[in-house]
């Protein structure tokens, strides 16, 4: 269940996404052990849209509710 809440939120947070910067990412992330500072500076861009620090967020309290154990 953890991981169908964390695709849902992931496909959420890319479709927000334009699809000039989907593109942009998918290229990037394909050749990423061949960064030009351009692409850093792409990628950067990029992920500051998504949001990711929200995304967690979004997760924690799905997450922390399976990840505590309760002692009685």
């Amino acid at each position: 269940m953890i991981l169908l809440d964390v695709a849902l939120v992931a496909r959420d947070r890319w479709s927000r996404l334009e699809s000039r910067d989907q593109r942009r990412l998918a290229e990037i992330l394909r050749h990423a052990r061949h960064m030009s500072a351009r692409d850093r500076a792409d990628l950067r861009s990029i992920v500051r849209k998504l949001e990711l620090l929200d995304a967690g967020r979004e997760l924690m309290p799905i997450i922390g509710r399976r990840g505590k154990k309760r002692r009685s």
